[in-house]
């Protein structure tokens, strides 16, 4: 592990084919391991302005999303690993595989062990 908390921030790019999420998130994971904060994330959908943002996220054992908002509706995706997403009084387990709608309040999630998430929001279009 390294002094750097997070890896640099990039920015996506429009998909020239498709992308082997089992890889990408091994990549991750991998990243997440060699870095202060135990996770790294990659932004999969390109451009300002889109509708649908979808973000991978590997987390190392232990390690958590703090306490946050989604901009809009928004899912979860495990595609390996254990979380738990804890939102006021409810804590809901989630399982490799397994989907999960996010709570539109204050919500955090935590890894239970090293665990690779798909996290899909729908964003709110902008008047203009």
């Amino acid at each position: 592990m390294t002094d750097q908390v997070h890896a640099e921030r990039r920015e996506p790019s429009p998909p020239t084919s498709a992308l082997d999420l089992a890889a990408e998130g091994r990549e991750l994971l991998e990243q997440a391991r060699g870095l202060a904060a135990g996770r790294a994330a990659r932004t999969l959908t390109p451009g300002v302005g889109a509708l649908l943002k979808q973000t991978l996220v590997a987390l190392d054992d232990d390690r958590r999303l703090d306490e946050h908002t989604a901009p809009g509706p928004a899912t979860l995706h495990v595609l390996s690993g254990q979380v738990t997403l804890h939102a006021g009084e409810t804590t809901l387990p989630i399982s490799e595989q397994c989907w999960a709608q996010l709570p539109t309040e204050a919500h955090e999630l935590s890894a239970e062990q090293a665990a690779v998430v798909l996290i899909t929001v729908a964003l709110p279009v902008s008047a203009g």
